[in-house]
């Protein structure tokens, strides 16, 4: 794994995306990275439902890794705060448990930064497909030509049911409910067809092993990893499955960008 150092310098090209956004917040502001030497390549993304991202420089909250940067995105009256970090084309959406935000990824976002992706999460706003859809199109709009999604608990319902629909490269849920505020995250249901991983705990009494099991693939055991214990969601990551687990992530983020 990279030395902790290059967590914390890779956001030049971030912070560079940044402070355009700083130059023209007195207007309709979109996320165009300024092109230096690390900027990434640009790469023509596939049309999302929330459009092309309208953002805002926020304060950064102090639970995040040392150079993380952070944009408010989406509508005015309800916005996104879209936290980020790391550089390249290769991006990371984190999405949070129910309410929670950021904060919830903040280990991963400087392990994954460090694997040399650039990555992000968020905290909802009261439409929950709106700030999902807003923080891929952040990270689209930083130069990520491929977004992968990693979801936990409602996360990984709306990782798993809006695939497809912003054409991800690989999805991973921990402890998703098979259907939550509306999405429906069975496979059964989704037109996506790229890199899948679920992983629950036998005894989620948050979820329940079943309703996770039905994100993933019947006709695909590979897609579903089922561990000892109780643990929900982003507990997984701090429980003693916690290698396996950012294991498993690594390996269907790597399918997915291959």
């Amino acid at each position: 794994m990279p030395s902790a150092a290059r967590v914390l310098t890779a956001p030049f090209t971030v912070l560079a995306a940044l402070a355009l956004v700083a130059c023209t917040a007195d207007g309709d502001a979109t996320a165009t990275p300024s092109r230096g030497a690390d900027a990434p390549p640009s790469a023509a993304a596939p049309p999302s439902a929330a459009g092309t991202a309208a953002l805002s420089p926020a304060d950064t909250p102090t639970c995040l890794p040392e150079g993380t940067a952070t944009v408010t995105a989406g509508p005015e009256a309800d916005p996104t705060l879209v936290s980020f970090t790391g550089a390249g084309s290769k991006g990371v959406l984190l999405a949070p448990q129910d309410q929670g935000d950021a904060c919830q990824w903040a280990d991963e976002l400087a392990r994954l930064a460090g694997e040399g992706y650039l990555v992000a999460s968020f905290g909802w706003s009261g439409d929950g497909e709106t700030s999902f859809v807003a923080a891929v199109d952040v990270l689209r709009s930083l130069g990520a030509a491929d977004v992968a999604l990693v979801g936990a608990s409602k996360g990984g319902t709306y990782a798993a049911a809006l695939a497809d629909d912003v054409d991800a490269a690989s999805v991973v849920a921990l402890g998703p409910p098979a259907a939550f505020d509306g999405q429906d995250a069975q496979s059964a249901s989704s037109g996506y067809t790229g890199p899948l991983l679920v992983v629950a705990s036998t005894d989620d009494s948050s979820v329940g092993v079943d309703s996770s099991r039905d994100v993933s693939r019947a006709d695909d055991p590979s897609t579903f990893l089922e561990l000892a214990g109780s643990a929900h969601g982003v507990a997984l990551l701090t429980s003693e499955h916690r290698e396996h687990v950012q294991q498993a992530i690594d390996e269907t983020l790597a399918a997915g960008f291959a």
